[in-house]
């Protein structure tokens, strides 16, 4: 129960982050309500379906807020180094850092120009910027800015040079994110290969050889049980390796792209569904198209 009740305070405060302001319970209502006739539905259409369409479904409903988190502290991410070269230059003028803190507002940095505005809210309530910021910090869900807010708060505290701390930080971090846009424009071909091969290329082709075999079957036509039987092995067989397949290649395209393959999580069942169905509808079409 206390696993349980853990994901679901994270899973709350997700969508708090994100915005959505939805009770969880509601969703993981619909969730699993929307799994279970998925699952229904899928066995007496496919019941390799009414086992992938579930995990799709379950997929969404749980991943999607936590891939939103994602994208969100990637923008908080983006975006600092320029809010704290902004700071640094308020304060080279002789602003104190809640001026400086001020003028952040009346910039857009997306999610943080949000946060400056209620950490003000919060100090003019009465909150130090020390708490403000260390709070403010821990909300955003992004390392980089909670190392940076103990940073600046400990620079303040002992009266040391904020203003270069400030410099320092944003060049180390706009070099850091310099970083991972030349990583992900060195990798997008292979990105892009290992994707399209694992999740569009492999399932059609499969396709067309169970079509085939198909037909041989009746030009030969030995349609015998037996034959039907070993047909129909090897369909399970091409199933669950292009399911296999394409969960991999997710996961190998995910890692070159981002260097992490718990990201892969999310879009693992998505190709998955993709590379069958591309699979499904090849094998039925492609023997309509000859005349099977």
């Amino acid at each position: 129960m206390g696993r349980i009740q853990d994901f679901y305070n994270n899973y709350q405060e997700t969508l708090r982050f994100v915005g959505i302001n939805i009770d969880p319970r509601i969703i993981l209502f619909a969730t699993f309500i929307f799994t279970i006739v998925a699952a229904f539905v899928g066995f007496f259409v496919d019941v390799t379906l009414a086992v992938l369409l579930p995990i799709l479904i379950i997929d969404m409903g749980v991943g999607i807020p936590y891939y939103l988190r994602d994208k969100k502290v990637s923008a908080i991410e983006e975006r600092l180094p320029d809010v704290l070269h902004h700071m640094g230059t308020t304060l080279k003028t002789g602003g104190t850092i809640e001026v400086a803190l001020r003028e952040v507002t009346k910039v857009d940095y997306g999610p943080i120009t949000a946060g400056a505005k209620e950490m003000l809210r919060e100090i003019s309530a009465g909150k130090t910027f020390e708490e403000s910021f260390s709070d403010f910090a821990l909300k955003s869900h992004s390392k980089l800015m909670q190392r940076a807010a103990v940073i600046i708060i400990a620079a303040r505290k002992s009266g040391g040079a904020l203003l270069e701390t400030l410099s320092a930080m944003a060049e180390d971090i706009r070099a850091l994110y310099r970083l991972k846009r030349e990583r992900r424009t060195k990798t997008f071909l292979q990105f892009l290969f290992i994707t399209v091969a694992g999740t569009l290329i492999a399932p059609f082709v499969f396709g067309i050889v169970k079509s085939v075999l198909q037909i041989l079957v009746q030009i030969g036509g030995k349609a015998t049980p037996e034959v039907i039987a070993l047909v129909a092995s090897f369909d399970l067989l091409f199933k669950t390796y292009i399911v296999v397949e394409a969960a991999l290649s997710t996961l190998a395209a995910v890692q070159v792209r981002e260097g992490a393959f718990s990201k892969a999580v999310i879009y693992i069942p998505v190709s998955a569904v993709i590379a069958y169905l591309i699979y499904i509808a090849v094998a039925s079409q492609f023997l309509r198209l000859i005349g099977g």
